[in-house]
């Protein structure tokens, strides 16, 4: 993942457009989205996953109840109550919990306990586990428009002026992210220390080699995530190339041949004039041996700086001098007590830069197939990495950091500085991880110069050909990243619809047009029975519980048959009673508790009377005079009330 507190603009990347995404160890298909999209995905795909859980509960429910039902037709409300809260996990398992403990005595009621505590747990779970697994990162294709890379030098100084202070802003990003550097950013950089031993004067000679490695998903190329840059360095305290140090004019000035050979390389001078804090001055050398070895030096300028406290580091070595055995503690500026001593030594650094693919290695002017196979990388990318990776990165931050390089610097206080809390090692690690951040960053830095630069620069723009107003094939095969951006993966945006949807079809399938059809019974009968307990009076067609239960055992097109015609022919011509027709029938625990013919049951007779089509004009006759009778010995009100009654 790539460290940057620079934000993208909204013009440096593109929204929902397909893009390869590179993860660790390879790639995957992707789209960006806005961030508030993504929330809002979240959310669609959490109910996806409890609705996939509620319809597995729903199968194992109808099964179930399928197979008592074959074997006991002693479920009574409690089945009822559980199929119609069979979305919500939490009132199924109160439904089974706060009945009265004649139900505890049904075996099946341990199991649908177990079951529906299984299915509570995995909705949870699945809810929160399974929805985050389609956003990848934050990440989106680059707006290959927004892309700029100048050269590296211009055809004046005052271009090359220019030209560097470019690249400024980005080192300082790097530096100020290194100070905030997570504990797993810090530990993608090894920074150690060996001490080898003291000079003549028991001055410290000490080396620190630093490494990391960065790969083709932290760099954000879409085609190539294996892609590896290794870098491995060190530096050693080197007092040889000290060529004169004078104190004449009352400040130290300490002269040094620049790789210890100033007839070839020049000479520099350093003293309290360089600057009030410490600073280092940077400098590139030759190539070394071996492959992509370079090298490099650092000569930091620390004599007379002044500090309360007292180091032994080589860097910073202080002692005090003849002032303040003349004069007492104190005496120096600011009424410090320690003074860096002369003839500080330079670090002298070697550095390796390996990029590897597919067990070969090159160097970064061999990013092509030739020198590692089955790479293509395309030009612009090359000339990207080319132009900021071919000299040592932790050189070039530093140079490019000025007088912020040195993390003892950044601290001080005028010329007084915390010599004691400053060493060598910890500004190279500070620089080392600066340095990999820059590394991290380098094709997404390319970005920010669009903000007050346009598309080109006045010295050019190297992914464009001379004369050409389109980039170069290539130039936008990479991603940047930003946190008003989700990266989705289109592999899992489809799997979790696609099964929720199989799943929903499966239970229409399951429990339509197949036996276990028998449990849709249960929505109806749950519903007439509240409407009737609300409802006394209300003119219901209603089975008692054994009826029931006959009824659900059958399959759904003989239930439907049985319905329609309830054995017509053998009864067609024999009296309702002996056909078994007794009307529209409340069952017995409905009936009124002080009459046991009750106005429910008077009036549900009638209802019956009068539905009933006569089969005989004498049976017409004689259903109709007893109905008049019936009616003339009823009390007013009960008359009144059964006048006109509705068809059922």
């Amino acid at each position: 993942m790539v460290v940057s507190s620079a934000p993208q603009l909204r013009s440096t990347y593109l929204l929902w457009r397909r893009f390869v995404m590179p993860v660790d160890g390879g790639q995957r298909d992707a789209v960006a989205v806005p961030a508030y999209v993504a929330n809002q995905l979240s959310s669609a795909y959490t109910i996806m996953v409890t609705a996939m859980v509620v319809n597995a509960w729903c199968i194992c429910f109808a099964l179930g109840f399928f197979y008592i039902m074959r074997h006991n037709n002693d479920l009574g409300q409690l089945s009822s109550s559980l199929w119609n809260k069979r979305s919500s996990m939490a009132d199924s398992l109160l439904s089974l919990l706060s009945k009265r403990m004649e139900h505890w005595k049904r075996w099946w009621v341990y199991p649908a306990i177990v079951i529906i505590v299984v299915c509570w747990a995995a909705q949870t779970a699945l809810s929160i586990l399974v929805p985050p697994l389609i956003f990848i990162d934050t990440a989106a294709p680059v707006n290959v428009r927004a892309v700029i890379v100048p050269p590296n030098t211009g055809n004046t100084s005052s271009d090359d002026a220019q030209l560097f202070a470019l690249d400024v802003p980005a080192a300082l990003r790097a530096a100020g992210d290194a100070l905030v550097a997570s504990s797993d950013e810090a530990g993608r950089v090894a920074v150690t220390k060996t001490d080898l031993g003291t000079t003549a004067n028991f001055e410290p000679i000490q080396r620190i080699a630093y490494s990391y490695d960065v790969t083709g998903t932290e760099l954000g190329l879409q085609h190539y995530a294996t892609l590896q840059l290794t870098v491995r360095g060190a530096c050693t305290t080197e007092y040889g190339w000290l060529v004169s140090s004078d104190n004449s004019s009352g400040y130290t000035n300490d002269t040094y041949a620049v790789f210890g050979d100033g007839d070839a390389n020049g000479y520099i001078s350093l003293s309290l004039y360089d600057g009030p804090s410490p600073v280092a001055f940077f400098y590139n050398g030759g190539d070394g041996v071996g492959l992509g070895n370079t090298t490099w030096a650092a000569f930091v300028s620390s004599v007379d700086r002044v500090s309360f406290t007292e180091s032994s580091d080589a860097l910073y070595y202080t002692n005090t001098n003849a002032d303040v055995d003349t004069l007492g503690a104190g005496s120096h500026l600011g009424g410090t007590d320690y003074i860096v001593q002369p003839g500080r030594p330079v670090l002298s650094c070697w550095e390796t830069d390996v990029w590897s693919y597919k067990g070969h290695n090159s160097t970064v002017v061999g990013l092509n197939a030739t020198a590692l196979p089955g790479l293509d990388l395309p030009l612009p990318l090359q000339l990207i990495f080319a132009r900021y990776l071919g000299a040592p990165r932790i050189a070039s931050v530093g140079q490019q950091l000025g007088l912020s390089a040195l993390l003892s610097s950044t601290t001080a206080l005028g010329t007084i500085f915390d010599a004691g809390s400053s060493s060598a090692f910890t500004d190279l690690r500070r620089l080392a991880l600066a340095g990999y951040i820059a590394t991290a960053n380098t094709l997404t830095d390319t970005t920010l110069y669009a903000s007050y630069l346009g598309s080109q620069t006045s010295a050019g723009n190297l992914i464009y050909d001379d004369g050409d107003d389109e980039p170069m094939d290539g130039a936008g095969d990479f991603v940047v990243w930003s946190p008003d951006v989700s990266t989705i993966s289109i592999r899992a945006a489809i799997i979790i619809p696609v099964v929720s949807l199989a799943s929903y079809l499966l239970v229409l399938l399951t429990i339509n047009f197949t036996p276990l059809s028998s449990v849709n019974s249960l929505d109806v009968m749950e519903l007439q029975k509240n409407i009737y307990e609300k409802y006394p009076d209300a003119n219901l067609t209603m089975y008692d519980e054994r009826t029931w239960n006959v009824n659900l055992r059958l399959p759904m097109a003989e239930r439907l048959s049985r319905r329609i015609s309830w054995n017509r022919a053998a009864n067609r011509n024999k009296p309702l009673e002996q056909a078994g027709f007794r009307g529209h029938q409340p069952p017995a625990p409905y009936q009124d508790v002080n009459n046991g013919a009750g106005a429910k049951a008077a009036t549900a007779a009638v209802v019956a009377a009068t539905e009933v089509q006569p089969v005989n004009g004498q049976h017409n006759g004689q259903h109709n005079g007893q109905q008049n009778g019936q009616l003339n010995n009823q009390p007013k009100d009960s008359q009144q009330s059964s006048v006109a009654p509705e068809e059922v």
